[in-house]
């Protein structure tokens, strides 16, 4: 099994274990990379993209809700820039969103506005004015700031449309404009033509997980479906709080400019000032939605979470459905991503990055 791409020597056990998810089957197409201020430290890739073509340094994947956390720069750098007050309410912006809701409400999952509460399909997703117009409408369904439920499918739109009033740019327009092509990150919203050649199909590890519920929640409204999502108009539409592809390397590195930003007062997407008051834990408690005692901040990001996000409280990041993560360590001025084809239904950290996190932190400590 050939496991291409870079990794310094120091972390050759790293390379190992990565290998051997392949021989093992754990995995079937991946890519693990960690950079530490621009300079790739490692690389890795392996598998397959498809059932034919090698996973490849230029492969991209669906990374569902790592989505949320490269769009989090995006609102990182509107705050920065003057363009965007988090203590201001969504009408500010957005007028027909008419509810006494906060922007930090949305960013921090406390809006109340959560989970549509209308019958949908994965293919109304697609419908951008149709999901707008809905969530115009809608009540939420606790007062805003009060209790946290993660907004699993609608936080993309709610903050998407902040983007579109504030800029008149999309989110894939807005991005590509100030990230993509500044930093050559490998991310998009919305595959294009030329990007096809590129991405991983989507496969499911076969843990079927039964939903017991028959209340529309965050997650089940509309239904996942891992066949939908592998089809060419899911990619081209470029849902945003689930349907962002990129590449282990482009959001590593993306996460390195981040946190050398707060390190250092870099200030090349955000001042470190202006970073520091909008990363901090929302004192949201219990995520009702997943159950779990998630620290989210009024920028979007999540707050250490655990081994999934490294070693350091202080670190940020998020994760997908399926395997998929990206985070900062501000500490150490590093980023750090793994992203997959092979989906991992449950909820819970996924040993597949974690492993190599733990690793990699405790080479790096030694060294």
């Amino acid at each position: 099994m050939e496991i291409g791409g870079i990794c310094s020597p120091e972390f050759n056990e790293i390379k190992d274990i990565f290998k051997n998810y392949f021989l093992d089957k754990i995995e079937n197409g991946a890519s693990f990379s960690v950079v530490k201020n621009g300079n790739i430290i490692i690389n890795l890739h392996g598998g397959f993209k498809n059932n034919n073509e090698l996973w490849d340094q230029n492969t991209i994947v669906n990374t569902f809700s790592l989505s949320k956390g490269i769009y989090a720069a995006c609102v990182a750098k509107l705050v920065n820039d003057g363009k965007l007050d988090i203590d201001k309410n969504v009408s500010f912006y957005w007028p027909k969103f008419n509810k006494d809701i906060k922007v930090k409400h949305v960013l921090s999952h406390q809006s109340g506005v959560y989970r549509f509460k209308q019958k949908l399909k994965n293919k109304d997703l697609l419908n951008y004015n149709k999901i707008i117009e809905l969530l115009e409408n809608q009540i939420a369904d606790h007062k805003p700031g009060t209790q946290t439920f993660y907004h699993a499918k609608t936080h993309g739109y709610l903050v998407e449309n902040l983007i579109r009033k504030i800029t008149g740019e999309t989110l894939n327009e807005y991005f590509k404009k100030n990230f993509k092509h500044k930093f050559n990150i490998n991310f998009i919203f919305g595959l294009e033509e030329s990007d096809f050649k590129n991405v991983a199909d989507l496969i499911d590890d076969k843990k079927i997980i039964n939903e017991k519920t028959t209340e529309f929640n965050a997650f089940n409204n509309p239904k996942h479906d891992i066949l939908y999502y592998n089809t060419r108009e899911w990619r081209t539409a470029g849902v945003p709080s689930m349907g962002g592809h990129g590449s282990a390397l482009s959001i590593a590195k993306l996460y390195d400019i981040l946190a050398n930003d707060f390190k250092f007062n870099k200030g090349v997407i955000i001042k470190q000032e202006k970073f520091k008051r909008i990363l901090i834990d929302a004192k949201s408690k219990i995520d009702q939605s997943l159950k779990l005692p998630i620290k989210w901040t009024y920028s979007g990001f999540i707050l250490r979470g655990g081994w999934m996000f490294g070693k350091n409280k202080e670190n940020f990041g998020h994760n997908g459905w399926g395997g998929s993560l990206g985070f900062g360590d501000p500490i150490n001025g590093i980023g750090i991503s793994y992203v997959t084809r092979k989906i991992n239904q449950g909820m819970g950290a996924d040993t597949r990055a974690v492993n190599l996190i733990k690793k990699f932190y405790d080479i790096f400590e030694k060294s």
